[in-house]
């Protein structure tokens, strides 16, 4: 059996794809907005909102997957910073159009053992991002 990547390079699968959208049975799917004030109403903010939460936690979860060699390790735990920002920024914008304020709301980031997640000045280290060599003995250094 092939895989499901695999099965979306075929091209009756394509085709399926572009008739299911033509006929309305899927909707296209929308690209996040580069800018948050492209957006101007809390609804469609909270949503993209929440799009960003779901690649944090998807980033997360990878992020502890053993097999992953040290440079991806990096790269997913910056991936993951850099979604924390951009959902710092969907937060902003929405107490700006009047919605809640997830700031002072929202839970503080910990981590497995209740910890507050390691990092300085907004950069968090993640999973097996906190056992790469130079991080272990600067988060020791933080400590201190």
């Amino acid at each position: 059996m092939a895989r499901n990547q695999e099965k979306s390079q075929t091209m009756l699968y394509r085709f399926r794809e572009i008739q299911a959208l033509e006929l309305g049975l899927k909707k296209p799917e929308e690209k996040r907005p580069y800018l948050t004030t492209n957006v101007n109403s809390v609804p469609q903010a909270e949503k993209w909102r929440r799009h960003v939460i779901r690649d944090i936690s998807r980033g997360v979860s990878k992020i502890h997957d053993g097999s992953l060699p040290e440079n991806e390790v990096r790269d997913l735990n910056d991936e993951i910073n850099k979604f924390l920002r951009e959902k710092g920024h969907w937060e902003a914008r929405i107490k700006e159009l009047g919605g809640p304020d997830y700031a002072k709301m929202g839970p503080k980031m910990v981590d497995e053992e209740g910890l507050e997640i390691a990092g300085n000045r907004g950069y968090k280290y993640f999973g097996r991002a906190k056992d790469l060599p130079g991080v272990r003995e600067y988060l020791k250094k933080e400590k201190r």
